[in-house]
């Protein structure tokens, strides 16, 4: 027990000598303002830099030079920064005095090789650095979102080789947008297809249709003739000079006077090659000709 309370008596004096080390600045909280990437935007630029002010305020009465060396900890990854967790996208921390990267991680042994520097003059009470946020990986595939993590400034006062580092931990506050947003094309990057049943040998008939999209997505469907193929030149009343038929997509009957339509998982950007089949009735009873019909086929992101 005495080997016990002595133990705890020196974790507690380390504790008070480090608060009041850490008197030396204090570092203003920082909301940087929100950046917003498309993973489908392919003439977009190839990264996206959002600056802002690292502000390091002197603490106590002292009026003394006061340097202090800095970086930013981004307390839940390893080997790349990342906004949020695991599937974040992955940032990098630059600042105005120093060409190095200035971010860290919690787990990092090398971390002194990567700070930045500011210096309070005599008499100064603040001392300001311009840093820049980058977000690298603007093709990554991304699910729509808002991803969001607070991160910690670690800063050293005086001699970078005495003493341990301080931290104002959660500082820096950080979101990254990124959209519900989807690409589809027919098969051959057409927005239009035809699906040619010829003599009718097959009742059964299907073109492919490419989407990509970084969220859900609904499908609606709109026969220009009301779900039927018409004869051309024939009487849309007559039964003979009309043919119904039934359209699929991915699997799933669509319902082809429905304003709503039905939802669709993320196709993700790699994408997903869907098919839209056909299926028509028996031709026993028509006509000979030409049938024909106009099918609307519409993706919309599900916000």
């Amino acid at each position: 027990m005495k080997s016990l309370a002595a133990i705890l008596a020196a974790s507690a004096g380390l504790t008070m000598a480090s608060m009041a080390s850490a008197q030396c600045v204090s570092v203003d909280p920082v909301v940087v303002p929100q950046v917003r990437i498309d993973p489908l935007d392919a003439a977009g630029p190839g990264e996206v830099v959002q600056p802002f002010v690292l502000s390091f305020r002197r603490a106590g009465a002292g009026s003394e030079p006061l340097a202090v060396r800095y970086q930013v900890v981004d307390e839940d990854s390893t080997i790349v920064s990342r906004v949020g967790l695991t599937q974040g996208p992955t940032v990098e921390w630059s600042s105005s005095d120093t060409s190095h990267d200035i971010g860290a991680f919690r787990s990092d042994a090398y971390t002194l090789l990567r700070t930045g520097s500011a210096v309070l003059g005599e008499n100064d009470t603040v001392a300001q650095r311009q840093v820049a946020m980058r977000v690298t990986d603007l093709r990554a595939d991304l699910a729509a979102g808002v991803y969001r993590e607070q991160f910690t400034v670690r800063y050293w006062c005086g001699d970078i080789d005495q003493g341990l580092p301080f931290e104002s931990t959660g500082i820096v506050s950080v979101s990254v947008a990124v959209p519900n947003v989807l690409s589809a094309n027919i098969a051959g990057a057409s927005t239009r297809g035809e699906i040619d049943f010829a003599d009718f040998a097959q009742l059964s008939r299907r073109l492919v249709v490419s989407v990509r999209s970084t969220g859900p997505y609904r499908v609606a469907a709109r026969s220009l003739n009301g779900g039927v193929m018409l004869r051309e030149g024939g009487n849309s009343e007559q039964v003979s000079d009309r043919i119904g038929y039934r359209a699929s997509f991915d699997g799933h009957l669509l319902d082809l006077a429905a304003t709503s339509g039905q939802s669709a998982d993320r196709a993700g950007l790699v994408g997903r090659m869907i098919p839209l089949e056909i299926e028509v009735d028996s031709i026993e009873r028509n006509r000979a000709g030409s049938y024909f019909d106009t099918l609307f086929i519409t993706l919309s992101p599900a916000n």
